[in-house]
């Protein structure tokens, strides 16, 4: 999938009625999702749904304890915990101040640290566009919903307006789910 919506985006990310169905497809499976195994599921054909290279959930509580689904390999995933990123991720600290959706082009990735995280992302397969969602829940959770991908600025910025009301609410979905 990863580069799948850079070439779509070509045609201005329409939406064929395949694409259409397999969007919704993977919206009925977040929602008939009863543990993390269907909201795993539901990362991965949303993901193939959107032409995206990326679907990540993450949720932490109160207490800290961590939860996630999503499709960044598990190699990156062991970097990036290896590396203790959670501490300095621009993307973690700037959803943690707002409360609306923000492209990562938006955050300040002028420390060292992050400009290299960034690049160690890129050269895991995550790409150096992304689009995080933050949710909250009642008992102080806090969650990201994030896509992103490999494609440029021009074709992530069409994504973005396109598919914006449909993130946010599938954002949505899966936290109901997580809670």
């Amino acid at each position: 999938p990863a580069g799948k919506g850079c070439v779509r985006s070509c045609w201005g990310w329409v939406r064929s009625r395949a694409m259409r169905k397999e969007f919704e497809t993977a919206c009925e499976i977040v929602q008939a999702a009863a543990d993390v195994g269907g909201l795993q599921l539901g990362t991965e054909s949303l993901r193939d749904g959107l032409g995206i290279a990326h679907v990540v959930y993450h949720w932490v509580n109160s207490r800290g304890e961590r939860f996630g689904a999503g499709t960044y390999s598990q190699a990156w995933v062991d970097r990036y915990l290896e590396r203790d990123y959670l501490r300095m991720d621009p993307v973690i600290l700037g959803c943690l101040q707002r409360f609306d959706p923000v492209d990562w082009k938006e955050l300040d990735w002028s420390a060292r640290t992050a400009r290299a995280m960034l690049q160690e992302a890129v050269e895991f397969g995550v790409g150096p566009q992304g689009y995080s969602i933050p949710l909250r829940g009642p008992a102080g959770q806090f969650a990201l919903f994030t896509t992103s991908d490999g494609c440029d600025d021009v074709a992530w910025s069409r994504f973005i307006a396109e598919n914006q009301r449909d993130l946010i609410l599938t954002a949505h979905e899966f936290n109901r789910k997580a809670l």
